[in-house]
């Protein structure tokens, strides 16, 4: 007994051809197997409509160890090597993107048992990390990126793949869309493979395609999913939940035993199991409350720092990190903030107060806030830094000067960057109370709420200081 190879809920629309099965017999003629679930993957990916993809953008949502990526790696194979397309293969995670990078090079490198694949290659396989590609004789390429490698928004491909979509955010869909749009062959598309995602999970974008596809609109994208519909109740039995995981789990009885799903029943939360398991989509998940919207973060960036009249630096102090960042506020226009760093404290103050002293004649005011204030103010006049450009911010203060940045944003006048640290900050972190009416920021969704709290220091300082020290310069 195998589970159900067929989705428990699809949007798919209708298409002329496929060269699903044509592509499925290529690659088991050389002894990869293919499940019947991966079968429909593929003819889903290869369908066409007049030569083109019949959907340009295709999601699958699909419980853990079911073989996810297995199709939409074979899939990229097939565009690169056999349809000459230029494909980004793209994921959360550095190791996926080692494993399918190292699955690629072993299979096109191994001329003793695959010469035929060896012969398709086009010189070797560029290995330096962050930058891997492999280019074929057919004019096609596979390049490997993590959503952090910024490298990628410069070029474009005709196929995007987006392994692990649960944890993609739209400030990382917004920088990578873009080089898919631009494809030189005209045929885009977009495939979108995950797993519901828990209440930690800071993507977005999965999320979004989940509800609309099950909406009463669900638009022009391809949906699949093996799922669940709600949680199983508090006495289902064993035998219960094993009859839903057979039909959640294509794998099941094949890759997957029972006793490794009987072990999941006994150790697993019973939300924990329907989500991992059983594809459940939490409608709880995904609910952190947001200071700052992504969109209108992502249309802040710039590449063009400000020339300022007043430039101000923050400090924000975690339980155990320091983190710096700066402002420069120009005669007009917006102001432009930048992360510097975070380190342990561990590590002490020292680093912050040397990062200063050295700009002393630049940096109007500095704004420090949290526990560590005290060991800084004390480091910064032992150095001889003028103690009336430090600010020791209270908790009005804080909430003051999140306040400011968050209008700011919302008006589009503020710029930064894009580094992606700071805006995993910026737009993931959770609103939080400060006092009866201020709102700050607290980590969640693994970004680190400090980098944001310190440019919102810095740019309430270069806003209200009146100190303009020594002579005008960017900071750097």
């Amino acid at each position: 007994m195998t589970g159900r190879q067929e989705p428990t809920f699809e949007v798919v629309g209708e298409w002329q051809e496929t060269n699903g099965a044509e592509a499925v017999a290529l690659f088991e003629g050389y002894g990869f197997h293919f499940d019947y679930a991966q079968r429909r993957e593929m003819d889903i990916y290869l369908a066409r409509i007049d030569g083109k993809p019949a959907a340009i953008t295709v999601g699958l949502s699909i419980p853990r160890q079911n073989g996810k990526s297995y199709a939409a790696r074979w899939y990229a194979i097939w565009c690169a090597a056999i349809l000459g397309l230029t494909v980004v293969y793209s994921a959360h995670n550095g190791d996926t993107i080692t494993e399918f990078f190292t699955m690629v090079t072993n299979l096109f490198e191994d001329e003793e048992n695959y010469p035929d694949f060896a012969e398709m290659l086009d010189g070797a396989p560029y290995r330096q990390p962050g930058k891997e590609s492999i280019r074929f004789k057919s004019g096609g390429r596979i390049r490997f990126m993590t959503r952090t490698n910024n490298k990628s928004r410069s070029s474009t491909c005709d196929v995007l793949v987006m392994d692990e979509a649960q944890e993609l955010t739209d400030a990382q869909l917004n920088a990578i869309l873009p080089v898919v749009s631009a494809g030189p062959h005209g045929m885009p598309q977009i495939i979108y493979i995950g797993t519901p995602p828990d209440t930690t999970c800071p993507g977005t974008v999965f999320r979004r395609m989940h509800d609309k596809a099950h909406s009463a609109n669900p638009g022009k994208a391809w949906w699949m999913e093996w799922a669940i519909d709600s949680i199983p109740p508090e006495d289902a039995t064993k035998q219960q939940l094993m009859a839903l995981a057979y039909m959640t789990n294509p794998a099941l009885g094949a890759r997957i035993t029972e006793e490794a799903v009987e072990n999941e029943i006994d150790s697993m939360t019973r939300d924990g199991f329907a989500r991992e398991r059983l594809g459940w989509w939490d409608m709880n998940a995904n609910g952190v409350e947001h200071v700052i919207d992504t969109d209108a973060w992502a249309l802040c960036e710039t590449d063009e720092p400000p020339e300022p009249r007043v430039t101000c630096a923050g400090v924000k102090f975690g339980p155990d990190r320091a983190t710096l960042a700066y402002c420069l506020r120009p005669a007009e226009g917006a102001s432009y903030v930048e992360w510097v760093d975070t380190r342990p404290l561990s590590e002490g103050v020292g680093w912050v107060a040397a990062w200063l002293d050295a700009r002393r004649d630049r940096v109007a005011t500095v704004a420090i806030d949290g526990g560590s204030t005290a060991a800084l103010t004390t480091r910064l006049a032992d150095v001889g830094f003028p103690k009336r450009a430090v600010v020791t911010a209270g908790p009005r203060d804080m909430a003051k000067a999140v306040s400011m940045l968050a209008n700011a944003v919302a008006e589009h006048d503020l710029a930064h960057y894009g580094q992606d640290e700071l805006t995993a900050s910026a737009t993931l972190t959770a609103r939080r109370r400060i006092g009866q009416d201020g709102v700050g920021f607290e980590d969640a969704g693994g970004a680190d709420s400090t980098l944001i709290e310190s440019c919102a220091l810095a740019l309430w300082q270069a806003k209200t200081t009146k100190r303009r020290p020594g002579r005008k310069a960017v900071v750097y």
